[in-house]
């Protein structure tokens, strides 16, 4: 596989390596004697023929991982590491990553770091938790030793004091951490977090007051790699791009936005993200739909990167069974008039057998107990949980962020018997 230094060729060059690298991919899958599940296409994978593969869904993934002969693996053997997908956006997935993925994965990487106003050997903070199968921590880690910073594996269980310390101290230049982790440390120690000059998130988007306070006090905000377990990573961010927009790693990573039938979209329309890995060893992922929408457009970035800009959307829909009725976020965000990405959490306990609902975050910010009640009461299956007769009331907390879980994640509905991992 060819792996540029850069993505600023020009477009019909980059294309060019980009079907070079597809090209080595069909011919490894044409000879592997494992790859069976992609044996039918192989000859649809070309730049033409690629929108005739079927998508592959995470439910699809998950019941191969669990497979003894994974039918979607190229080459047998070189396992280096098995990591397994958090299960936010579907089922737990387990993956098999052999060696040349995973010095992929690095050098992709660090490719796509922007570490502009850090200077030469910046001191980093590693605020990702490390194990359970999650591989977050080992790929910052990574990537940040191949870009020459001082890396401190911080993780996210880390005392308040000792990371205040430690940046004081130090001089620390930058943190690598979830948006969870980021609330709570500028709760815990807020003096020293705006200290920082660069704040990079990785998973959820930092799309809360987190990020406005960081950037008021010239922290720059950016995105770490737009990346899954199963795919590594599949955008970055350079100095001109924020928020949801990321460059496109297009010499080995081909993206699609799709319709329901899995028909490619226009520039511009969103849709469900299929991402293609280009790869001759280790596992196929052909049009695999990571879970996000999403949209593309041209690149016109002063950077001078040719690559396509992918604008990420909404995560696919969270569900919970409340007193045997299935809800999903999109009925509360619809309920409340919020957008997919406003920051708060629906937690749910029981008292006696009854259902208590408790909304946190700051999204929530001038609604009431009973604005709340009326607005739920008035969906149509929301109505079913609130006007049950072991509904005991909600509450709503506007001014206490979101609870989140040992790895930093804010999942969406928040069960109280699990406890919050502050304790």
């Amino acid at each position: 596989m060819r792996l540029l230094a850069d993505l600023t060729l020009p477009r019909p060059e980059l294309l060019t390596v980009q079907a070079e690298n597809l090209a080595l991919m069909r011919d490894a899958v044409r000879r592997s004697r494992t790859c069976t599940a992609l044996h039918p296409y192989e000859g649809s994978l070309t730049p033409e023929g690629l929108p005739q593969v079927p998508l592959t869904s995470r439910d699809r993934l998950a019941e191969w991982s669990m497979d003894p002969g994974t039918p979607n693996r190229i080459t047998e053997g070189d396992i280096r590491l098995v990591l397994r997908s958090s299960g936010s956006s579907g089922r737990v997935r387990t993956l098999l990553h052999d060696r040349p993925f995973n010095e992929r994965v690095e050098a992709i990487g660090a490719r796509g770091l922007c570490l502009d106003g850090l200077g030469t050997n910046p001191f980093v903070l590693n605020s990702l938790a490390p194990g359970d199968l999650f591989g977050g921590f080992g790929f910052a880690d990574a990537v940040l030793s191949r870009r020459g910073a001082a890396v401190l594996p911080a993780g996210t269980s880390m005392p308040a004091h000792h990371l205040a310390e430690l940046i004081t101290d130090l001089d620390v230049g930058a943190m690598v951490a979830l948006p969870g982790y980021v609330e709570r440390m500028l709760t815990e120690i807020p003096a020293e977090m705006q200290k920082l000059r660069t704040l990079y998130y990785l998973g959820e988007r930092m799309a809360s007051p987190a990020a406005e306070a960081l950037a008021a006090a010239g922290c720059a905000v950016r995105s770490f790699a737009y990346s899954t377990t199963e795919t590594g990573p599949i955008g970055y961010q350079c100095s001109h791009l924020s928020g949801a927009d990321h460059h496109v790693h297009e010499d080995l990573v081909i993206a699609e936005v799709v319709d329901d039938d899995g028909r490619r979209l226009p520039d511009g329309v969103p849709g469900m993200l299929a991402v293609t890995v280009l790869a001759d060893t280790g596992t196929a992922l052909v049009r695999y739909l990571v879970g996000d929408r999403a949209s593309l457009r041209p690149s016109a970035c002063p950077c001078g990167s040719t690559a396509q800009v992918l604008r990420i959307g909404a995560r696919d829909d969270v569900s919970a069974n409340l007193i045997g009725t299935v809800v999903t976020r999109s009925m509360f965000d619809t309920a409340l008039g919020l957008p997919p990405d406003a920051r708060y959490q629906v937690a749910y306990g029981s008292e006696r057998g009854l259902l208590r609902l408790t909304l946190r975050g700051a999204a929530l910010h001038g609604l009431t107990d009973e604005a709340v009640r009326t607005a739920l009461g008035r969906h149509q299956t929301l109505r079913k949980v609130v006007g049950s007769a072991v509904f005991a009331g909600l509450t709503v907390d506007a001014g206490t962020a979101p609870r989140i879980t040992a790895r930093a994640k804010a999942p969406f509905f928040w069960s109280e018997e699990d406890g919050d991992d502050r304790a």
